[in-house]
Parts: C-alpha cells; structure tokens; sequence
C-alpha cells in the first residue's frame, strides 16, 4: 500500500519541529510528504528545506499565503505526480502531535478496508485538545475498529481512499482558512461516502486551542485579519 501526506505550513516552527518528529517516529509505515509552506518568515522554510532535502517528500514554497484551498490542490496535483500509484492520501497538519504507536499505518489500513467493503470513508484518529468534540451521529464497525459517524472530521488529521481525491478539488471560491473541511466533507457524503472518527486511535491538537491563541497571538489576529480582508474582497 502506497501512502502520500501533505502538510500546509505557516509560521509557528517549534509546533512543525515537534509535530514532524511525531510524525516520523509514530508513524509505523513508509509516506511520502508533500509539504507546502504559506509565505511562513519565522524560519520555517528554510527549516523544512533543510530537513526535507532528501528522502521521500517533497517542499513547495510559496511567496506569500494562497490559502488551504489553492495550497491543498497543489499538494493533491504533486502527490498525484510523483505516486501515481497512491493508494491513501492523509491531509496532517504541523500541529498534529502523535503519540501511539503505528497511527498513520492504521488509519491507512481502516480506509482501505472501507472502500474495499463499502462506501469509502473520510477518516480522523480522536483528537484531543479541541474545544468540542465532534457530535456522533452513530457507530459503525470497520476493520475491527469502531468508528464513530459524524458531519464532518476536521483537517488536523484526515485519511482518504486516493480515488476521492482523484475526483475531487478544492473550490477557490472558499475563504483563505476557512470551509474547506465543510465542503469536502459534504462532497463526500453527496456521493455516497462516510466520514467519522476512529475511536481508540488519538492524536492531539498540539497543547490544545486555547493554549495555542495564547502562545501565538498574532498568528491567530493575522488568520482572523487575512479572513477580513477575503469578505470585503467578496463585497467589493
């Protein structure tokens, strides 16, 4: 089984240096990363250029922030160009911190199962550290694991059949950071598909929401600012 991630980058280093490492030691299979970097100036480009120099991954850096949408579907078309083959693709962000043993693998194995035996799945590990945990609607069985239904699953960690992302772009019509998840999630469930939570496999929103807004304030006043100007760009 081929498996490809992508990871959208801006700013806040120390969260990707101690997110990655998860990544690489938690892991429990080979991936190939698409790493898009969103105009970060704290050193996170270079940072990423030096460590993702080799290896099987790949790092786009872009001049100035293009948004989740624009910066996903280039990571989608990448992953599409360089593993054709691609199997699963999992959208982890760099404030994602694993923490057991053979996650990426799992999850991997839970949606190919799912799109072997049924209609395919969006999948999320449980996510700690968030405001709100998701409402679940139901539960099903997949691959001996019990998932949890919802409405949507959150990007901090999704893994996908590639088939959907074959058929399936972000719209550009989006917000810069906002609606992408909603959409994606709706389009999937249009056309017969799931989405939900594997219960028993965690991962955790990197020192939690509340914590993150007090460490890094400014990056939350630039994403709140940055949606601003996308609506009065919309009124103009």
């Amino acid at each position: 089984m081929k498996i490809a991630v992508y990871t959208l980058t801006r700013d806040r280093l120390e969260y990707t240096q101690q997110c990655f490492a998860s990544l690489h030691q938690f892991a429990g299979c080979e991936f190939f990363h698409v790493l898009i970097d969103n105009g970060s100036t704290d050193g996170t480009k270079e940072w990423l250029a030096y460590e993702y120099a080799h290896g099987p991954s790949l790092l786009r850096v872009m001049p100035e922030n293009i948004g989740i949408s624009r910066a996903s579907n280039l990571a989608l078309d990448l992953i599409f160009e360089h593993v054709p083959d691609v199997d699963v693709i999992c959208k982890i962000d760099n404030d994602c911190l694993l923490t057991q043993e053979n996650t990426l693998g799992q999850m991997a194995e839970i949606v190919m199962a799912s799109g072997e035996f049924g209609p395919a799945y969006v999948l999320s590990p449980q996510v700690e550290g968030i405001v709100h945990q998701p409402h679940r609607a139901g539960y099903t069985q997949l691959a001996g694991r019990r998932v949890g239904l919802t409405s949507i699953v959150g990007g901090l960690f999704h893994c996908v059949p590639a088939s959907i992302y074959k058929q399936y772009r972000y719209s550009l019509d989006l917000p810069l950071a906002w609606g992408q998840d909603d959409h994606f999630c709706n389009w999937v469930k249009s056309r017969g598909g799931q989405v939900g939570y594997v219960e028993g496999i965690t991962v955790e929103h990197y020192e939690g929401t509340d914590a993150q807004a007090k460490r890094f304030p400014e990056y939350f006043t630039r994403k709140w600012r940055d949606e601003k100007s996308y609506y009065e760009e919309k009124k103009a």
